[in-house]
């Protein structure tokens, strides 16, 4: 089945998107996912782990980018076939903002490479990598 996306030009900017990360949120995605590590959870271990506090589950500050591309694709979920290859270069913890940046790098017969970052509110990047969208 073909999938029908909004169409994309080369250096298209996406609208960004941003989420808040909160000890309630991360504790939330902790029940829901079942992972109590304790540098999520607790924030003695966060602590005694260097990161000064709890920080967030890597799935978390990925969202602002997942709401950029849902957005653009007016659909609640990624169509098939899309991958996703990323690094994280900073935690992300309690009252961060996390904003998405999200730009066409490529487009092929087959689909879209889109770049991707998130910074916080210091303007320091957290993630960065690439989305592969398969068109058909």
């Amino acid at each position: 089945m073909p999938t029908y996306l909004p169409t994309l030009r080369l250096a298209k900017v996406l609208e960004p998107c941003e989420i808040r990360i909160s000890q309630a949120l991360i504790d939330a995605y902790a029940q829901l996912s079942g992972d109590f590590n304790p540098i999520h959870v607790s924030p003695a271990a966060g602590q005694a782990a260097g990161f000064g506090s709890t920080i967030a589950h890597g799935c978390l500050p990925l969202e602002p980018v997942l709401q950029s591309l849902q957005r653009w694709s007016q659909r609640r979920s990624l169509p098939p076939g899309t991958r996703i290859q990323l690094r994280y270069r900073a935690p992300s913890r309690p009252g961060d903002t996390l904003r998405s940046s999200v730009t066409v790098k490529e487009r092929t017969p087959s689909g879209l490479t889109l770049a991707f970052d998130c910074t916080n509110q210091n303007g320091q990047d957290t993630l960065q990598g690439d989305a592969t969208v398969a068109l058909k």
